[in-house]
This record gives C-alpha cells, structure tokens and sequence, in this order.
C-alpha cells in the first residue's frame, strides 16, 4: 500500500562475486531457520500436497495467499501508519495515514501472479486521526492542500524477483499529479521467506522505485517499501485454502510529493504501521469507514463495481 501511483516495486541488491541462485538461498534460509531460538522452525512442507516454500513457485502462492487470494474472488487489506518528514538528520511528524486495498488476483504462470488493486488513503491529523484538508509543513511552514488519494483499478504484478519499467501519465480528472508527474517508473519487487515461530509464518515482501519524471527540472523521485506479511503455517500450506487471515507490519521511505510544495528542501518521509486482511467491508477500521463514505462512497456501495474485472 503505497501511497503513490502504483506500481512501484523493489530492486534486488548485487552480490559480490558468484551470485547463488534464489533457490540456493531459499535452501540456506531453511537449514539456518532452526537455530533462529526457540520457537522457530525451518520454512518446509507439513504434509504431501502442501506448499513447499524452498520452491519459488510456492513461495509466490504462500505470499499471494496472505495478500490476496489464489482465486478471483474481491479481497480487501488495510493499513493504519504515522508518516514523519526527515531533513539533514532532523525528524518531524507530518500525518497519519489509514488506507486500504480492495484486489482481484489471477494467476498468470508458475512464476507470476497478476491483480486489479483499486487503493484509497485518508491522510489524518498525526495525534487525533481527524482528515485533513491542509497541512503545515515541516521546515517550510508552508501550509499546503491534503489532497484525496484515489489511485485505480489497475494492473500490479507479483513474483518472487521482478523488475519492470513503464510509462506513467497522470489521469484527467484525478488527483495523481498531486503524488507524481508523467515519468519513467523503473519497478522492482521481491519476496523472502523470514521464519516460522510458534506456528506462524512471516514473509518480508520487498518494494522499491525509481522515478524519472518527463519533464527534466522536475527532481527524479523514489519509493521503498517492506512488509512484512504473518499468518498460520498450516493455514498458508494447507492445499485447500485459497487465502488466509494474515497480519502485517509496514514501513517505508518516500521523496516529497509535489502536493508538499517542499521546493529544493533536502529530504523525505518515512512512514511505520501496521495492518490487516478485512472478511468484509464491516471489518475495515471505523474511521476509514467514514471518510470513505464522505469521499468515495461508490467503493462502499460497490467495491466489485468500482475495481471492474481482470481482463481476460
């Protein structure tokens, strides 16, 4: 949940010398996992059938489970975050946040998954959670207007190593210039297997752009995201389930937004939160609830309608 015109994704890092495979670190994950202390126990298979989570594959499905769904049926997650403004080592709070995303995956291959993500953020007063209209900003003083950050339905995709570059131009009619011009977005994602403890199972699901707007004095901007998705080990193996409850925990870093007005102000923002898979619309948070019905009341109404369908 990004907050910004998706999809922006991670980059994987270089590794000096010989480059194991993702299947080698997977298998270097898995024996290592028993002596991460007590409690924890490798990544593996519980039963014939099940997920294996050293093949990449299955990796995929587990993460695509807990997220979303391995069918095409409408699932929702939410967010709630506290987003602060960092300049030459100084740290100022800036908002909230409280967001959620209403997805329809399919799969395309072994290897990839596709999903229609129609994303809504509410940006709130950092203590009270109140929406905001203006926000005085940081190190400028400067008060600006706190745009409403509609982004969708469109197209993301997901895969245990993927990196991609497109196009991105602003809809008419929308608010997404606010968060980024027209640009070149170089998109990389990534998904690891973290550990198993007391039963449940954590994947870090890694996020990370690069943004080269058309217009060359327009600064280059970027977006780095980690999640990190906990649900039952036995839920996500079980061959019979096509997605699970899961919690997760969200932190990202952020270049200033054009709405920010922050000028040649050396910086950006850094956000921390926590979330939720949603059964229903009813289970998403109150106050997400109601500003939603205040701005975009057709989601509620109709999520199906508002997200549309996959193509075929």
């Amino acid at each position: 949940m990004s907050n910004i015109p998706h999809p922006f994704r991670p980059y994987p890092q270089p590794v000096s010398g010989a480059s194991p495979t993702r299947r080698q670190l997977c298998q270097s994950l898995l024996a290592g996992a028993a002596l991460l202390g007590p409690g924890m126990l490798p990544l593996r298979a519980s039963a014939a059938g099940a997920l294996d989570l050293g093949r990449e594959p299955d990796l995929l499905r587990a993460l695509v489970k807990m997220r979303g769904s391995l069918d095409s049926e409408l699932v929702i997650g939410w967010l709630r975050a506290k987003r602060f403004s960092i300049s030459q080592g100084r740290i100022e709070p800036l908002c909230g946040l409280i967001a959620a995303a209403f997805s329809r995956f399919r799969q395309v291959s072994d290897d990839l998954f596709e999903a229609v993500v129609l994303e809504i953020t509410h940006y709130t007063d950092f203590e009270t959670w109140e929406l905001l209209d203006t926000l005085v900003m940081p190190f400028t003083n400067r008060e600006v207007e706190v745009p409403a950050f509609r982004f969708g339905p469109t197209t993301s995709r997901f895969a245990v190593s993927l990196d991609e570059r497109e196009e991105f131009e602003p809809q008419e009619g929308t608010t997404q210039e606010a968060f980024s011009p027209a640009a070149t977005v170089r998109m990389t994602k990534s998904i690891h297997p973290e550990y198993v403890r007391d039963g449940t199972l954590l994947l870090r699901h890694e996020e990370h752009g690069r943004v080269r707007p058309t217009d060359s004095d327009i600064p280059n901007m970027f977006y780095k995201e980690s999640t990190i998705w906990s649900a039952p080990l036995d839920d996500v193996l079980d061959p019979n389930l096509t997605r699970v409850d899961a919690l997760v925990n969200y932190s990202a870093m952020t270049s200033w937004r054009p709405w920010m007005h922050m000028g040649d102000v050396p910086g950006h923002t850094s956000s921390n939160g926590h979330g939720a898979r949603a059964r229903s619309i009813d289970e998403l948070p109150e106050d997400f609830l109601a500003y939603t019905r205040r701005l975009h009341p057709d989601v509620l109404e109709d999520p199906d309608a508002a997200l549309g369908g996959l193509e075929e």
